[in-house]
């Protein structure tokens, strides 16, 4: 059995810088897809990238691409942990509220996904809190990162078994053929989707970008099965760490964290090194040896380097506290950011499509999450809740939610 928690009102703050620095992570990484179609996310990395721009785009893969998601997903888990630890200890109703939350979520993000950028996350979050309330609603703290390891390697599986089947293929030269051929007109399509999207985020209307963000809404659910695994996974790592008290009481885990700050850095980041070169050339449209190995890499280090940054910044909260309040208000600093950039970037905003290299977008986005934590810390010393932290609660309780302090 795991202690209780510190008293509901004491909130607690190393979560809240946890956040803030997981949406540093999280703009580094979205930035990209501003910039580019979604779909050519299967494809690897620019080819005409080189010099400053190159050595950014390795940089941004290395340390951040596949780290912060995992880092926020379990930063989401840990929250569901927390809302019904407290909810127990206030003897007040839990699953209710929470499937309402659940609920507003999924809303935020269809109407992110549709009318603003395609590259959304809260949707894919719902659905999959969803079915984690379903599955692992009473699972017990030794078990749930026992049953998340599973999740978060199921890709890799999926992936070498259809390395294995290309391969196995070549038994028969002519199924082989066929086989290749089929891909290859698959594929093929698929850059004329790019070159489609390409054209209407440089050029088009809003209402023709829309219409984009459907199709591309109709990609991502189609590799639902494909995501989603993963961060149910990094939910439920989410969710031991608070179940366990790694999350609640650090001090009291000072050297588990410590442990893992330098397991997930000597380990993890030489991993991420050469799963980012193998992955660089990988089409990971067409299952290879090359595309199997290196996404093996890659979610290795993803998790390794996850917690190592958890651990790092758990560690370092109180030097790190001026994150806190872009931490407290992260859903609406991380709708900001799209909703500012995407403006910025596509035809029907001030329309940069295609004139920020890779480095440029480096500076910018470091810059604009520095404007988002001093805008963070003036909001919050006024307000209790961001703008859209306000609009989720009041939605959730069904009744307007104090916003002033």
């Amino acid at each position: 059995m795991h202690q209780p928690l510190q008293p509901a009102t004491d909130r607690l703050e190393h979560l809240d810088v946890l956040r803030g620095f997981a949406l540093l992570g999280i703009l580094l990484v979205n930035f990209e897809w501003f910039t580019r179609p979604l779909q050519a996310i299967v494809l690897g990395a620019e080819p005409e990238l080189a010099g400053l721009d190159a050595a950014a785009d390795f940089l941004i893969q290395v340390l951040a691409e596949g780290k912060f998601y995992p880092l926020f997903s379990m930063l989401f888990g840990a929250g569901f942990a927390l809302m019904a630890e407290r909810a127990l200890s206030r003897h007040t109703p839990f699953w209710g509220i929470y499937l309402r939350r659940l609920s507003v979520l999924a809303v935020f993000g269809l109407a992110h996904m549709i009318l603003v950028w395609a590259g959304d996350i809260l949707l894919v979050y719902s659905l999959t809190a969803f079915v984690m309330v379903v599955l692992f609603r009473k699972t017990p703290t030794r078990r749930l990162w026992k049953w998340a390891l599973p999740f978060i390697f199921l890709p890799v599986i999926v992936m070498w078994l259809g390395t294995v089947a290309i391969e196995a293929s070549r038994l028969d030269p002519q199924a082989h053929e066929a086989v290749m051929t089929e891909f290859e007109q698959d594929e093929q399509a698929h850059r004329e989707h790019i070159a489609r999207a390409t054209a209407i985020h440089a050029e088009g209307s809003w209402r023709e970008n829309v219409g984009q963000r459907l199709d591309d809404m109709r990609f991502t659910l189609t590799y639902f099965v494909f995501w989603t695994p993963p961060v149910l996974g990094f939910f439920l790592i989410g969710r031991w760490l608070i179940a366990s008290g790694r999350l609640t009481r650090p001090a009291e885990h000072r050297m588990w964290l410590r442990r893992w700050r330098s397991r997930g850095l000597f380990i993890g980041l030489p991993l991420a090194i050469a799963g980012t070169l193998l992955l660089r050339e990988a089409n990971m449209m067409v299952p290879t040896v090359t595309g199997a190995l290196g996404l093996t890499l890659a979610t290795i280090a993803g998790l390794l380097l996850a917690l190592a940054y958890l651990s790092v910044v758990t560690l370092g909260a109180r030097r790190l506290a001026f994150l806190a309040p872009a931490g407290q208000m992260a859903l609406s600093n991380y709708l900001a950011q799209s909703l500012f950039w995407t403006w910025m970037i596509y035809g029907h905003g001030v329309g940069l499509w295609g004139q920020l290299p890779r480095s440029v977008q480096l500076v910018l986005a470091l810059g604009f999450f520095a404007a988002q934590v001093v805008i963070s810390v003036w909001w919050m010393s006024r307000f209790r809740f961001g703008p859209a932290e306000w609009l989720w609660r009041s939605l959730s309780y069904w009744r307007l939610q104090p916003m002033r302090r």
